[in-house]
């Protein structure tokens, strides 16, 4: 899923993630999608937001160190680059979050999150290539080109190594930009019965 703008104003300066970056992330994406449309469908709680994106950074994106975030605390992007998996095992944290958000919301939410990897396993790519999980930037910020400069930090590695690129867009607004950054889009399905539609696109090695 992700969340960019147009370009107005960019950051100063966007840093390869540490450990110690990792609370201050998971923030700034809480806020950037607590009204994302795919984000809310399945996840109908913003107050769980923030520990969904702790569990992804400290069990997968942050070892991997393709996770980055503006200096200003505006903006952050999750990468993956070619060979690893979009894959975290479960663990206590995890099943504890399911469960709060069982309670709060009743076991549809199970049925929800199924219908959602289902889609996302569907339409991945089997090949090699670089996958952009999350890149949003906050509410206060956004439509300042925060998300677009994320965009571009990434993109001289990914042509260097002559490989793809691959996201899930949540909004239809947002596909534009993408598409200007090269991405194009190769399926849109809609999520469940009642669910919001998902766009997936692929930007071709260069």
């Amino acid at each position: 899923m992700g969340k960019v703008y147009k370009m107005d104003v960019a950051p100063t300066s966007i840093i390869k993630a540490e450990s110690q970056h990792c609370e201050q992330i998971a923030n700034i994406l809480a806020d950037a999608f607590a009204n994302d449309p795919v984000m809310t469908w399945v996840i109908p709680n913003q107050a769980l937001y923030q520990p969904f994106y702790s569990i992804m950074l400290r069990r997968l994106f942050l070892e991997q160190q393709h996770t980055f975030v503006d200096t200003e605390g505006r903006g952050a992007a999750m990468w993956l680059p070619p060979g690893v998996d979009f894959e975290i095992p479960m663990n206590i944290p995890q099943l504890m979050l399911i469960v709060r958000l069982i309670l709060t919301r009743g076991p549809r939410v199970i049925k929800r999150l199924a219908a959602v990897q289902a889609t996302m396993a569907r339409h991945h790519p089997r090949t090699p290539h670089y996958y952009l999980q999350s890149v949003g930037a906050r509410q206060a910020y956004q439509g300042q080109g925060v998300g677009s400069a994320l965009l571009k930090h990434l993109t001289p590695e990914i042509d260097a190594a002559h490989m793809p690129a691959y996201l899930e867009s949540s909004a239809e607004r947002n596909v534009p930009l993408y598409q200007r950054h090269g991405f194009e889009i190769i399926a849109e399905e809609k999520l469940g019965g009642d669910g919001p539609p998902m766009w997936f696109m692929l930007r071709p090695a260069r």
